[in-house]
Protein backbone atom coordinates (compact mmCIF):
# COMPACT_ATOMS: atom_id res chain seq x y z
CA UNK A 1 0.00 0.00 0.00
CA UNK A 2 1.16 3.44 -0.88
CA UNK A 3 4.17 2.20 -2.85
CA UNK A 4 5.46 4.39 -5.61
CA UNK A 5 5.36 3.37 -9.26
CA UNK A 6 8.08 1.27 -10.86
CA UNK A 7 11.31 2.98 -11.81
CA UNK A 8 11.24 3.24 -15.59
CA UNK A 9 13.52 0.92 -17.57
CA UNK A 10 16.58 2.52 -19.13
CA UNK A 11 18.37 2.18 -22.43
CA UNK A 12 22.12 1.66 -22.77
CA UNK A 13 24.67 3.71 -24.64
CA UNK A 14 26.07 2.36 -27.87
CA UNK A 15 28.79 -0.26 -27.58
CA UNK A 16 32.31 0.59 -28.61
CA UNK A 17 35.46 -1.16 -29.62
CA UNK A 18 38.50 -1.35 -27.40
CA UNK A 19 39.92 1.76 -29.06
CA UNK A 20 36.93 3.91 -28.22
CA UNK A 21 36.09 5.43 -24.87
CA UNK A 22 32.82 7.18 -24.09
CA UNK A 23 32.32 10.03 -21.67
CA UNK A 24 29.39 9.47 -19.33
CA UNK A 25 27.15 12.50 -19.40
CA UNK A 26 25.59 13.60 -16.15
CA UNK A 27 21.89 12.95 -16.38
CA UNK A 28 22.64 9.75 -18.35
CA UNK A 29 20.57 6.91 -19.77
CA UNK A 30 18.89 9.04 -22.40
CA UNK A 31 20.76 8.01 -25.51
CA UNK A 32 23.44 5.76 -26.86
CA UNK A 33 26.71 7.62 -27.25
CA UNK A 34 24.73 10.86 -27.35
CA UNK A 35 24.27 10.34 -31.07
CA UNK A 36 20.75 11.61 -31.61
CA UNK A 37 20.92 14.29 -28.96
CA UNK A 38 23.61 15.98 -31.04
CA UNK A 39 21.01 16.74 -33.66
CA UNK A 40 18.99 18.91 -31.30
CA UNK A 41 19.15 22.68 -31.67
CA UNK A 42 20.68 23.26 -28.25
CA UNK A 43 24.27 21.96 -28.04
CA UNK A 44 23.98 21.73 -24.27
CA UNK A 45 21.19 19.16 -24.41
CA UNK A 46 22.03 15.62 -23.30
CA UNK A 47 18.63 13.98 -23.64
CA UNK A 48 17.98 11.30 -26.22
CA UNK A 49 15.46 12.42 -28.83
CA UNK A 50 14.09 10.66 -31.86
CA UNK A 51 15.26 12.39 -35.01
CA UNK A 52 13.48 12.92 -38.30
CA UNK A 53 16.17 11.54 -40.58
CA UNK A 54 14.89 9.45 -43.46
CA UNK A 55 16.32 6.08 -44.31
CA UNK A 56 15.06 4.92 -47.67
CA UNK A 57 16.22 1.46 -48.53
CA UNK A 58 15.70 -0.27 -51.85
CA UNK A 59 14.28 -3.80 -51.84
CA UNK A 60 16.90 -6.50 -51.60
CA UNK A 61 16.38 -8.39 -54.85
CA UNK A 62 19.19 -10.91 -54.66
CA UNK A 63 22.64 -10.92 -53.21
CA UNK A 64 24.27 -11.60 -56.56
CA UNK A 65 22.63 -8.64 -58.28
CA UNK A 66 24.10 -6.09 -55.94
CA UNK A 67 27.54 -7.64 -55.89
CA UNK A 68 27.81 -7.79 -59.70
CA UNK A 69 26.87 -4.25 -60.60
CA UNK A 70 23.08 -4.55 -60.69
CA UNK A 71 21.66 -1.15 -61.62
CA UNK A 72 18.26 -1.60 -60.00
CA UNK A 73 19.40 -0.61 -56.49
CA UNK A 74 21.68 1.88 -54.85
CA UNK A 75 21.68 4.32 -57.78
CA UNK A 76 22.98 7.78 -56.86
CA UNK A 77 20.64 10.59 -57.81
CA UNK A 78 22.25 13.13 -60.16
CA UNK A 79 20.38 15.88 -58.33
CA UNK A 80 21.71 14.81 -54.92
CA UNK A 81 23.31 17.63 -52.93
CA UNK A 82 27.04 17.65 -52.32
CA UNK A 83 27.94 16.35 -48.87
CA UNK A 84 31.26 16.17 -47.02
CA UNK A 85 33.13 12.89 -47.28
CA UNK A 86 31.71 10.29 -44.94
CA UNK A 87 28.26 11.85 -44.87
CA UNK A 88 26.81 9.13 -47.11
CA UNK A 89 27.69 5.66 -48.34
CA UNK A 90 27.92 6.88 -51.95
CA UNK A 91 31.61 6.05 -52.38
CA UNK A 92 31.23 2.59 -50.87
CA UNK A 93 28.07 1.84 -52.84
CA UNK A 94 29.59 3.02 -56.12
CA UNK A 95 32.50 0.61 -55.76
CA UNK A 96 30.26 -2.34 -54.88
CA UNK A 97 27.93 -1.46 -57.73
CA UNK A 98 30.78 -1.45 -60.24
CA UNK A 99 32.04 -4.80 -59.01
CA UNK A 100 30.92 -6.63 -62.14
CA UNK A 101 34.03 -5.64 -64.09
CA UNK A 102 36.41 -8.03 -62.28
CA UNK A 103 37.27 -11.61 -62.98
CA UNK A 104 34.65 -12.93 -60.57
CA UNK A 105 32.15 -10.14 -61.31
CA UNK A 106 32.01 -9.40 -57.58
CA UNK A 107 33.66 -6.62 -55.58
CA UNK A 108 33.87 -8.87 -52.51
CA UNK A 109 35.62 -11.62 -54.44
CA UNK A 110 37.79 -9.46 -56.72
CA UNK A 111 38.98 -6.79 -54.27
CA UNK A 112 37.97 -7.42 -50.65
CA UNK A 113 40.82 -5.21 -49.45
CA UNK A 114 39.34 -2.18 -51.24
CA UNK A 115 35.89 -2.94 -49.80
CA UNK A 116 37.42 -3.09 -46.34
CA UNK A 117 39.36 0.14 -46.92
CA UNK A 118 36.21 2.02 -47.94
CA UNK A 119 34.31 0.64 -44.94
CA UNK A 120 37.10 1.67 -42.58
CA UNK A 121 37.27 5.17 -44.10
CA UNK A 122 33.53 5.67 -43.58
CA UNK A 123 33.72 4.42 -39.99
CA UNK A 124 36.68 6.57 -38.95
CA UNK A 125 34.96 9.68 -40.34
CA UNK A 126 31.87 8.82 -38.26
CA UNK A 127 33.41 7.11 -35.23
CA UNK A 128 32.68 10.02 -32.89
CA UNK A 129 28.94 10.86 -32.90
CA UNK A 130 29.78 14.43 -31.90
CA UNK A 131 31.51 15.03 -35.23
CA UNK A 132 29.82 12.40 -37.42
CA UNK A 133 28.92 13.88 -40.84
CA UNK A 134 26.48 11.05 -41.48
CA UNK A 135 24.35 12.04 -38.49
CA UNK A 136 23.93 15.53 -39.89
CA UNK A 137 22.48 14.54 -43.24
CA UNK A 138 18.68 14.49 -43.59
CA UNK A 139 18.93 12.23 -46.58
CA UNK A 140 18.65 8.67 -47.81
CA UNK A 141 21.16 6.10 -46.57
CA UNK A 142 21.30 3.31 -49.13
CA UNK A 143 22.51 0.25 -47.26
CA UNK A 144 21.34 -2.59 -49.53
CA UNK A 145 24.86 -3.12 -50.82
CA UNK A 146 26.25 -3.23 -47.29
CA UNK A 147 23.82 -5.96 -46.27
CA UNK A 148 24.47 -7.87 -49.49
CA UNK A 149 28.18 -7.79 -48.69
CA UNK A 150 27.48 -9.17 -45.22
CA UNK A 151 25.34 -11.92 -46.77
CA UNK A 152 28.24 -13.05 -48.95
CA UNK A 153 29.98 -16.21 -47.79
CA UNK A 154 33.39 -14.73 -48.58
CA UNK A 155 32.74 -11.94 -46.08
CA UNK A 156 31.75 -14.38 -43.35
CA UNK A 157 35.05 -16.20 -43.75
CA UNK A 158 37.03 -12.92 -43.66
CA UNK A 159 37.11 -11.70 -40.05
CA UNK A 160 38.72 -8.32 -40.70
CA UNK A 161 36.27 -7.51 -43.50
CA UNK A 162 33.30 -8.62 -41.38
CA UNK A 163 34.51 -6.41 -38.53
CA UNK A 164 34.88 -3.38 -40.81
CA UNK A 165 31.42 -3.81 -42.35
CA UNK A 166 29.71 -4.22 -38.98
CA UNK A 167 31.27 -0.99 -37.79
CA UNK A 168 29.63 0.75 -40.75
CA UNK A 169 26.31 -0.83 -39.81
CA UNK A 170 26.81 0.35 -36.23
CA UNK A 171 27.14 3.94 -37.44
CA UNK A 172 24.00 3.66 -39.56
CA UNK A 173 22.01 2.06 -36.75
CA UNK A 174 22.45 5.18 -34.62
CA UNK A 175 19.59 6.80 -36.56
CA UNK A 176 16.03 6.03 -35.47
CA UNK A 177 14.56 5.85 -38.95
CA UNK A 178 17.40 3.61 -40.10
CA UNK A 179 16.52 1.17 -37.34
CA UNK A 180 12.83 1.37 -38.19
CA UNK A 181 13.59 0.49 -41.83
CA UNK A 182 15.19 -2.80 -40.86
CA UNK A 183 13.89 -5.90 -42.63
CA UNK A 184 13.49 -9.44 -41.32
CA UNK A 185 16.30 -10.70 -43.56
CA UNK A 186 18.63 -8.04 -42.21
CA UNK A 187 18.19 -9.30 -38.67
CA UNK A 188 18.76 -12.87 -39.84
CA UNK A 189 22.02 -11.73 -41.41
CA UNK A 190 23.16 -10.05 -38.19
CA UNK A 191 22.25 -13.02 -35.98
CA UNK A 192 24.00 -15.34 -38.42
CA UNK A 193 27.32 -13.76 -37.46
CA UNK A 194 26.70 -14.50 -33.77
CA UNK A 195 27.06 -18.24 -34.36
CA UNK A 196 30.72 -19.06 -33.75
CA UNK A 197 32.07 -15.58 -34.57
CA UNK A 198 35.53 -15.59 -36.13
CA UNK A 199 37.04 -13.20 -33.57
CA UNK A 200 36.19 -11.37 -30.37
CA UNK A 201 36.17 -8.12 -32.36
CA UNK A 202 33.41 -9.42 -34.61
CA UNK A 203 31.37 -10.62 -31.62
CA UNK A 204 31.80 -7.23 -29.96
CA UNK A 205 30.71 -5.23 -33.02
CA UNK A 206 27.73 -7.48 -33.76
CA UNK A 207 26.60 -6.99 -30.16
CA UNK A 208 26.92 -3.22 -30.59
CA UNK A 209 24.75 -3.34 -33.69
CA UNK A 210 22.11 -5.37 -31.81
CA UNK A 211 22.29 -2.85 -28.96
CA UNK A 212 21.43 -0.03 -31.36
CA UNK A 213 18.88 -1.88 -33.48
CA UNK A 214 16.92 -3.05 -30.45
CA UNK A 215 16.13 0.49 -29.41
CA UNK A 216 12.99 -0.25 -31.46
CA UNK A 217 10.38 -2.73 -30.25
CA UNK A 218 9.93 -4.16 -33.75
CA UNK A 219 13.58 -5.15 -33.83
CA UNK A 220 13.42 -6.68 -30.37
CA UNK A 221 10.66 -8.95 -31.69
CA UNK A 222 12.72 -9.75 -34.80
CA UNK A 223 15.79 -10.56 -32.74
CA UNK A 224 13.82 -12.89 -30.48
CA UNK A 225 12.28 -14.64 -33.48
CA UNK A 226 15.77 -15.18 -34.89
CA UNK A 227 16.77 -16.93 -31.63
CA UNK A 228 19.51 -14.38 -30.98
CA UNK A 229 19.27 -14.08 -27.19
CA UNK A 230 21.17 -17.31 -26.35
CA UNK A 231 24.17 -15.99 -28.29
CA UNK A 232 24.17 -12.82 -26.18
CA UNK A 233 24.06 -14.90 -23.02
CA UNK A 234 27.19 -16.68 -24.22
CA UNK A 235 28.88 -13.40 -25.15
CA UNK A 236 28.14 -11.77 -21.78
CA UNK A 237 30.26 -14.46 -20.15
CA UNK A 238 33.13 -13.98 -22.59
CA UNK A 239 36.60 -13.34 -21.16
CA UNK A 240 36.97 -10.30 -23.43
CA UNK A 241 35.60 -7.28 -21.53
CA UNK A 242 34.40 -5.48 -24.67
CA UNK A 243 32.45 -8.52 -25.84
CA UNK A 244 30.87 -8.97 -22.41
CA UNK A 245 30.05 -5.27 -22.04
CA UNK A 246 28.50 -4.87 -25.48
CA UNK A 247 26.49 -8.07 -25.05
CA UNK A 248 25.19 -6.75 -21.72
CA UNK A 249 24.34 -3.49 -23.47
CA UNK A 250 22.34 -5.39 -26.09
CA UNK A 251 20.52 -7.23 -23.29
CA UNK A 252 19.72 -3.85 -21.74
CA UNK A 253 18.15 -2.69 -25.01
CA UNK A 254 16.11 -5.90 -25.20
CA UNK A 255 14.98 -5.62 -21.57
CA UNK A 256 13.65 -2.10 -22.15
CA UNK A 257 10.64 -3.72 -23.86
CA UNK A 258 8.18 -5.98 -22.05
CA UNK A 259 8.45 -8.68 -24.71
CA UNK A 260 12.21 -8.61 -24.23
CA UNK A 261 11.96 -8.88 -20.45
CA UNK A 262 9.72 -11.92 -20.75
CA UNK A 263 12.14 -13.64 -23.13
CA UNK A 264 15.17 -12.87 -20.96
CA UNK A 265 13.44 -14.14 -17.82
CA UNK A 266 12.44 -17.39 -19.52
CA UNK A 267 16.01 -17.99 -20.72
CA UNK A 268 17.57 -17.49 -17.27
CA UNK A 269 19.30 -14.19 -18.01
CA UNK A 270 19.23 -12.94 -14.43
CA UNK A 271 20.99 -15.99 -13.09
CA UNK A 272 23.81 -15.14 -15.51
CA UNK A 273 23.79 -11.37 -14.95
CA UNK A 274 23.77 -11.30 -11.13
CA UNK A 275 27.42 -12.47 -10.87
CA UNK A 276 28.34 -9.87 -13.53
CA UNK A 277 27.37 -7.13 -11.05
CA UNK A 278 30.77 -7.79 -9.44
CA UNK A 279 32.72 -7.89 -12.70
CA UNK A 280 36.16 -6.25 -12.69
CA UNK A 281 35.22 -4.10 -15.71
CA UNK A 282 33.30 -0.90 -14.94
CA UNK A 283 31.63 -1.05 -18.35
CA UNK A 284 30.41 -4.60 -17.78
CA UNK A 285 29.09 -3.66 -14.32
CA UNK A 286 27.37 -0.57 -15.71
CA UNK A 287 25.60 -2.48 -18.46
CA UNK A 288 24.75 -5.44 -16.22
CA UNK A 289 23.13 -3.34 -13.51
CA UNK A 290 21.22 -1.60 -16.30
CA UNK A 291 19.75 -4.96 -17.30
CA UNK A 292 18.92 -5.76 -13.66
CA UNK A 293 17.21 -2.37 -13.30
CA UNK A 294 15.05 -3.06 -16.36
CA UNK A 295 14.28 -6.62 -15.33
CA UNK A 296 13.24 -5.49 -11.84
CA UNK A 297 10.21 -3.82 -13.40
CA UNK A 298 9.02 -7.33 -14.31
CA UNK A 299 7.06 -8.56 -11.29
CA UNK A 300 8.02 -12.19 -11.90
CA UNK A 301 11.73 -11.32 -11.89
CA UNK A 302 11.77 -9.75 -8.41
CA UNK A 303 11.89 -13.07 -6.57
CA UNK A 304 14.62 -14.32 -8.94
CA UNK A 305 16.76 -11.29 -8.10
CA UNK A 306 16.16 -11.64 -4.37
CA UNK A 307 16.81 -15.39 -4.28
CA UNK A 308 19.91 -14.91 -6.45
CA UNK A 309 21.50 -12.63 -3.86
CA UNK A 310 21.34 -9.47 -5.95
CA UNK A 311 20.06 -7.15 -3.21
CA UNK A 312 23.27 -7.00 -1.16
CA UNK A 313 25.29 -6.15 -4.27
CA UNK A 314 22.75 -3.56 -5.43
CA UNK A 315 22.86 -1.81 -2.05
CA UNK A 316 26.66 -1.67 -2.30
CA UNK A 317 26.37 -0.24 -5.82
CA UNK A 318 24.33 2.69 -4.49
CA UNK A 319 27.67 4.13 -3.33
CA UNK A 320 29.51 3.58 -6.63
CA UNK A 321 31.41 6.58 -8.01
CA UNK A 322 29.87 6.06 -11.46
CA UNK A 323 26.56 7.91 -11.76
CA UNK A 324 25.06 5.35 -14.15
CA UNK A 325 25.82 2.46 -11.81
CA UNK A 326 24.31 4.02 -8.70
CA UNK A 327 21.39 5.34 -10.78
CA UNK A 328 20.49 1.91 -12.14
CA UNK A 329 20.99 0.36 -8.71
CA UNK A 330 18.62 2.92 -7.20
CA UNK A 331 16.02 2.15 -9.86
CA UNK A 332 16.30 -1.57 -9.15
CA UNK A 333 16.05 -0.99 -5.38
CA UNK A 334 12.94 1.14 -5.91
CA UNK A 335 11.29 -1.66 -7.86
CA UNK A 336 12.41 -4.41 -5.49
CA UNK A 337 11.20 -2.45 -2.46
CA UNK A 338 7.60 -3.04 -3.53
CA UNK A 339 7.92 -6.67 -2.40
CA UNK A 340 7.87 -7.24 1.37
CA UNK A 341 10.64 -9.85 1.48
CA UNK A 342 12.92 -7.73 -0.68
CA UNK A 343 12.12 -4.69 1.43
CA UNK A 344 13.27 -6.51 4.55
CA UNK A 345 16.52 -7.53 2.88
CA UNK A 346 17.21 -3.97 1.71
CA UNK A 347 16.74 -2.72 5.26
CA UNK A 348 18.90 -5.54 6.67
CA UNK A 349 21.71 -4.54 4.30
CA UNK A 350 21.47 -0.93 5.49
CA UNK A 351 20.10 0.48 2.25
CA UNK A 352 18.63 3.67 3.73
CA UNK A 353 21.84 5.76 4.23
CA UNK A 354 23.13 5.46 0.63
CA UNK A 355 19.65 6.18 -0.73
CA UNK A 356 19.53 9.28 1.44
CA UNK A 357 22.90 10.37 0.05
CA UNK A 358 21.65 9.94 -3.52
CA UNK A 359 18.66 12.12 -2.72
CA UNK A 360 21.02 15.09 -2.51
CA UNK A 361 23.09 14.09 -5.54
CA UNK A 362 23.36 15.84 -8.90
CA UNK A 363 21.67 13.29 -11.20
CA UNK A 364 17.93 13.90 -11.35
CA UNK A 365 16.79 10.39 -12.50
CA UNK A 366 18.87 8.86 -9.70
CA UNK A 367 17.39 11.28 -7.17
CA UNK A 368 13.87 10.38 -8.25
CA UNK A 369 14.56 6.64 -7.91
CA UNK A 370 16.14 7.15 -4.49
CA UNK A 371 13.13 9.18 -3.35
CA UNK A 372 10.73 6.50 -4.55
CA UNK A 373 12.72 3.77 -2.82
CA UNK A 374 12.79 5.69 0.48
CA UNK A 375 9.03 6.22 0.38
CA UNK A 376 8.52 2.51 -0.31
CA UNK A 377 10.89 1.42 2.45
CA UNK A 378 9.99 3.82 5.25
CA UNK A 379 6.58 5.22 4.35
CA UNK A 380 4.39 2.14 5.00
CA UNK A 381 5.77 1.81 8.54
CA UNK A 382 4.38 5.23 9.34
CA UNK A 383 0.81 4.34 8.34
CA UNK A 384 -0.07 2.33 11.42
CA UNK A 385 1.06 1.53 14.95
CA UNK A 386 4.02 -0.88 14.61
CA UNK A 387 2.89 -2.89 17.66
CA UNK A 388 -0.85 -3.21 17.05
CA UNK A 389 -1.18 -2.50 13.33
CA UNK A 390 -4.02 -0.08 14.08
CA UNK A 391 -4.24 2.83 11.65
CA UNK A 392 -5.24 6.18 13.10
CA UNK A 393 -5.60 9.57 11.37
CA UNK A 394 -2.26 10.81 12.66
CA UNK A 395 -0.49 7.79 11.15
CA UNK A 396 -1.75 8.74 7.71
CA UNK A 397 -0.55 12.27 8.35
CA UNK A 398 2.89 10.89 9.31
CA UNK A 399 3.31 9.14 5.99
CA UNK A 400 2.06 12.14 4.08
CA UNK A 401 4.48 14.37 5.97
CA UNK A 402 7.36 11.98 5.29
CA UNK A 403 6.57 11.92 1.59
CA UNK A 404 6.56 15.71 1.53
CA UNK A 405 9.90 15.77 3.35
CA UNK A 406 11.46 13.40 0.81
CA UNK A 407 10.13 15.44 -2.10
CA UNK A 408 11.33 18.68 -0.51
CA UNK A 409 14.80 17.17 -0.10
CA UNK A 410 14.70 16.13 -3.75
CA UNK A 411 13.76 19.61 -4.92
CA UNK A 412 16.39 21.19 -2.66
CA UNK A 413 19.10 18.95 -4.10
CA UNK A 414 18.01 19.75 -7.67
CA UNK A 415 18.00 23.47 -6.95
CA UNK A 416 21.42 23.39 -5.29
CA UNK A 417 23.08 21.56 -8.15
CA UNK A 418 21.30 23.78 -10.64
CA UNK A 419 22.89 26.84 -9.05
CA UNK A 420 26.27 25.36 -8.15
CA UNK A 421 26.80 22.82 -10.94
CA UNK A 422 30.32 21.86 -11.88
CA UNK A 423 29.24 22.66 -15.43
CA UNK A 424 30.05 26.27 -14.48
CA UNK A 425 33.71 25.32 -14.95
CA UNK A 426 33.04 24.83 -18.66
CA UNK A 427 32.50 28.55 -19.24
CA UNK A 428 35.66 30.35 -20.24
Amino acid sequence: PGATGFASPSLPREGSSATTSWTLNRGGRYGFAGAEAILKASPASERHTRNTLVFGRSPRDSVQDSLTGGATRGEMSEAAPQHPRGATLDEFNAFIQSGGVGLNRSAIRDDPDKVQELAEDFYYLNEDPATSPNLRVDDVDQYSFLMDCLDDGNTKSNASLSFALFRVLKVLSRKAHNRLALEDNDMKTVVGYMHKPKTSQVASEVSSVVLNMCYEKENVVRFIKCKGVPFLLDFVRDLDDDVAANAAGALQSLSYQEVGREELRELGTLEILIPALKHTSVKVRTRSVGVVHNMSSDVHSIAILREGGAIKTLVAMLSAPQVHICGSAAGAIQNLSREQQSKREILEHNGIPPLNDLLFGSDVPTQVCAAGALINLIGPGLESDPATGVQLPHHKAQRKGFSKLVMLSLVTGMAFHGLFSEDDDDWG
